[in-house]
Formats: structure tokens, sequence, C-alpha cells
């Protein structure tokens, strides 16, 4: 196997997932790819999975972190998001705008 460094030169190991051609660090990549992510809500109910909250997560794109609860970046090249949702994990962030106007619709009702 062959070691593949960044493009950018700066002598770190370039890094990849399985998509997206190996081309840079996680630096580099997070700056590349960054416009492209999509903000999730980590959803994932830990006590009907009967599993700890730190062993069970979604793994930040932006951070590289695994997230068990709250916001999460995902790069929708690498991560089957269809999947995560239909599993129950994520959801979408609501909007303010979008909670308002659901707000609105259920006060008028």
């Amino acid at each position: 196997m062959e070691i593949k460094f960044c493009e950018n030169g700066d002598g770190r190991i370039a890094i990849g997932t399985g998509n997206r051609p190996i081309r840079w660090c996680r630096p580099c990549y997070v700056e590349a790819c960054a416009p492209e992510f999509e903000e999730w809500n980590v959803v994932i109910d830990h006590r009907a999975l009967g599993v700890d909250p730190e062993e069970l997560g979604i793994a930040c794109a932006k951070t590289g972190e695994t997230i068990s609860a709250g916001s999460v970046w995902l790069d929708p090249v690498e991560t089957n998001i269809a999947a995560l949702v239909y599993s129950g994990f994520i959801a979408p962030i609501e909007k303010p705008a979008a909670a308002a106007a659901k707000a609105t619709r259920t006060t008028e009702a």
C-alpha cells in the first residue's frame, strides 16, 4: 500500500474514507469540502437500543468527534444520510422559520 501525502505539500498524510479520492490531510479536507457538509441532529435512542451514549454516535465531518446527541456535520458524499435517517439515528435540524411556521399552524387549528 502506498502512502499518499496531502496535495497542498504540507507533508501531512492524506486521508480517505471511500468515495472521495485520497487527496488531502484532514484539515485540508475540511477546508475544501466543508461547503458541501450538511448539519443534522443526532437523535439516537440509546435507552431503546440498550447502549451507553459513549459507545454509539455519529462521526462529525468537521471535527472528527463522535457525537451521541445534538448537532453534527455530515459529508453527503461520504455518508449514507438516508440510512441514518431511516434507522432513526439522525433527524433534520429544524430551522427557526420552519419552527415558527409550525407553531403558527398549531395555534391556528
